[in-house]
């Protein structure tokens, strides 16, 4: 379930990222930047933290 969720989350981020970069073309930066901040934090904290044991 865990993999599916995650799938679901990229997918959304995806969406995001590529819906901010059609309203950047028209000047509106404000969706592209919450994406962008979602990707970081999303992948930050689940892709470059350490294993803890």
């Amino acid at each position: 379930m865990k993999f599916y969720a995650s799938v679901a989350v990229y997918l959304l981020i995806a969406g995001v990222l590529s819906w901010g970069i059609l309203l950047a073309m028209k000047g509106s930066l404000w969706f592209l930047l919450a994406g962008l901040a979602a990707y970081t934090l999303a992948f930050a904290k689940l892709g470059c933290l350490p294993k803890s044991h």
